[in-house]
């Protein structure tokens, strides 16, 4: 058996749903080439397949994270350095991104606590977040009070901006004592879902001062100005540079403490001016410049558009049609917008935009390089269209896109940004914003989750969940909510607070649907009452 079909042979037999359909067979070459390490799995279309199941790669990333060593600085590595060596696990010098980095880790932490139950992933970043709100914040007296720093100096256990006179005072790093408010926008977020999860008021009222501020210093945006500068002085309040297309966090923000009551009249001003810019401006002339942390200035914002504001963006709209009339057109525009501009052939290794049938991308302008995470982004948003519009080409498309992120971690969780060794390794690419979009992968399309039962998504923050044989078990932050699950076998009952939930393909009231899979079911559950779900099976 050549070494190709021996592989795929043993894939297909883990991967349940890679056994139905063209997807199963694969080439018989003679020798198999490999795509960072791993024995490359193509089908008989000569399509990529994933080296491992996308729950093994998601699991593979949490364990890789732990285990990064303790610092002499008293911090693991990827709490106090942006990049690392991949050999000694030590921290490499480039200004640290921790506000960004901590708000993609909570949102990918609580998103596999309630599919596998791993309380350690929720300790892991809590500390990440404790940190910054005892050693990032700006003093109280100053113009921009209260809030984190987007940014910090390699290996600074205080968050304080990083210093960019390397570059001569370019803009990388931002520059000492400046933040980047779409940042406080994004970690705000993170801390009042960390609110949902555990009733620490400390991050409620981070949360909110997050948006006190930001509500406090809204401005009339135009072409070349935001709601918000992407760089601010934080002290005196002076725009270092003015343009940031990634006004959906701050509105995230916003849109979150309006469901809890903890907004206030100048916030719902604040979220208001900014949609009207965003659908003003960016969503119409495509500038979504100005969201990576160490990124030079630019005098035209157009100069440098990034994936990840669009995207971003389009997900919102998917998870919040209600917000946005035109988002059947506005969703499918962001993602022709970054397949258009960043899913292109560049120059380097690696550097097709067309990879064994996955479209493959790129993170901006300034850095074309194809990476993993920008690419498993763009793929979960394909995952999630398909979800609620029924594109099979966008589910294809999503496949063979996340196919080819998989192979950039390793078998001991070390992941690699992507083929071009140049660009190193990065927590950011490598762990935040990598885990997180395949398991939103897994929830648009279960088929994809790994069998067993598993808490896919829920619309509420998911406090406590425990698995057994017989019963599973989760106590959900809000009253009412929408989950999606996959099951080892159909429910034999399902109670909220003890009420039992019917089951019902349409009722004005609590119930649930449920349709089989290969290897289980897939139940979508809509609660209206307080207290924790439970689901039994039968013998």
């Amino acid at each position: 058996m050549h070494l190709r079909v021996a592989v795929a042979a043993v894939l297909v037999a883990a991967i349940p749903w890679l056994r139905c359909g063209k997807s199963r067979q694969t080439s018989s070459h003679a020798s198999a080439p490999k795509l960072h390490g791993h024995a490359l799995v193509l089908d008989e279309q000569q399509k990529i397949l994933p080296w491992a199941p996308y729950e093994k790669v998601v699991a593979l990333g949490w364990k890789g994270l732990a285990r990064f060593p303790v610092q002499p600085n008293g911090l693991p590595t990827w709490q106090a350095y942006s990049r690392f060596t991949p050999d000694t696990l030590g921290g490499v010098q480039w200004p640290n991104n921790p506000a960004g980095l901590s708000a993609m880790l909570v949102d990918s932490a609580l998103q596999h606590y309630a599919y596998s139950g791993d309380r350690r992933v929720l300790d892991l970043v809590r500390k990440s977040l404790d940190h910054i709100l005892e050693h990032g914040r700006t003093p109280d007296d100053w113009a921009w009070g209260r809030v984190p720093f987007a940014s910090a100096d390699p290996g600074s256990t205080t968050y304080g901006g990083a210093d960019d006179g390397f570059c001569d005072h370019c803009g990388r790093g931002d520059g000492p004592g400046v933040i980047e408010p779409d940042k406080i926008g994004e970690i705000g977020y993170a801390f009042v879902r960390f609110f949902e999860l555990t009733d620490d008021v400390r991050y409620r009222d981070a949360a909110v001062a997050c948006a006190e501020e930001l509500a406090t210093h809204v401005r009339d945006g135009d072409p070349l100005h935001s709601p918000w500068p992407f760089r601010v002085y934080g002290k005196d309040d002076v725009t270092r540079d003015p343009y940031s297309g990634h006004v959906i966090a701050p509105i995230m923000l916003f849109d979150e403490l309006r469901r809890l009551e903890l907004h206030s009249p100048a916030m719902l001003r604040a979220r208001d001016n900014a949609w009207s810019w965003m659908m003003t401006y960016p969503m119409e002339n495509g500038v979504w410049g100005g969201y990576f942390e160490d990124i030079p200035i630019y005098d035209d914002p157009s100069d440098n558009p990034n994936q990840y504001a669009p995207l971003q963006t389009a997900r919102y709209l998917l998870d919040h049609p209600e917000l946005d009339p035109a988002w059947r057109t506005h969703v499918p525009k962001l993602i022709a917008f970054v397949k258009d501009t960043f899913g292109v052939d560049v120059d380097g290794p690696g550097g097709k935009g067309m990879q064994y049938g996955a479209e493959v991308m790129s993170e901006q302008m300034a850095d074309m390089a194809k990476m993993a995470s920008h690419t498993a982004r763009y793929a979960s948003i394909l995952a999630r269209w398909y979800e609620v519009t029924g594109d099979l080409d966008a589910k294809e498309r999503a496949f063979r896109s996340f196919n080819w992120a998989t192979y950039w971690c390793t078998s001991t969780g070390i992941v690699k940004v992507g083929p071009d060794d140049g660009e190193g390794w990065w927590f950011s690419d490598g762990y935040g914003d990598f885990m997180r979009h395949f398991s939103l992968g897994m929830s648009a399309v279960p088929e994809w989750a790994g069998e067993g039962n598993h808490l896919l998504r829920s619309t509420s923050v998911v406090r406590e969940v425990t698995f057994d044989a017989a019963t599973l078990r989760y106590s959900p932050f809000d009253v009412l909510g929408d989950d999606v699950l996959r099951l080892a076998r159909p429910p034999q009952s399902i109670t909220v607070g003890g009420v039992v939930v019917p089951e019902a393909e349409a009722s004005s009231g609590a119930s649930f649907t449920s349709r089989s899979i290969h290897g289980g079911v897939v139940v979508k559950l809509h609660r209206q009452g307080a207290g924790a779900v439970s689901i039994t099976f039968g013998h």
